[in-house]
């Protein structure tokens, strides 16, 4: 009789646990592939939405989507291979040679001022001196 009670409970949380796995499996497919459109059909779905896509992959059941969109913003998406209607979408705002112009420009203007050198002039060193040979004194 004891074990049962001590039983029960353990049995009910495994239950309740397994029960609210498919809920954590979130942008997961699970369609049978009977059901599944073609790749072309994807590709016709991206053209018609504007999308340029740069690859097209199956991933976790879904097909994965990678390209710009019809604004230029780079995207990835997963979609339902059934529906072809997205199931997660993350897209950038900015490239990342934007954030690197961005991240430059912040370091240049918190940089202390120096005064402009020569375009290729390396640091000013007492070895050498614009416009005459460098010297140098072996011992």
């Amino acid at each position: 009789m004891k074990t049962r009670q001590t039983i029960a409970p353990g049995l009910l949380a495994l239950t309740l646990g397994a029960a609210a796995l498919p809920a954590w499996a979130g942008d997961d497919c699970d369609v049978p592939i009977q059901r599944w459109q073609s790749r072309e059909a994807v590709r016709q779905m991206a053209a018609d939405k504007g999308w340029e896509l740069q690859r097209l992959k199956i991933d976790d059941g879904c097909y994965e989507v990678r390209g710009r969109d019809a604004e230029g913003r780079r995207f990835k998406a997963k979609l339902d291979p059934e529906t072809l209607e997205p199931v997660s979408l993350k897209r950038r705002e900015r490239d990342d040679d934007n954030r690197r112009d961005r991240q430059r420009e912040r370091r240049r203007a918190h940089a202390p001022s120096e005064p402009a050198a020569s375009p290729g002039a390396g640091p000013a060193s007492p070895l050498f001196t614009p416009g005459s040979k460098p010297r140098a004194q072996v011992e």
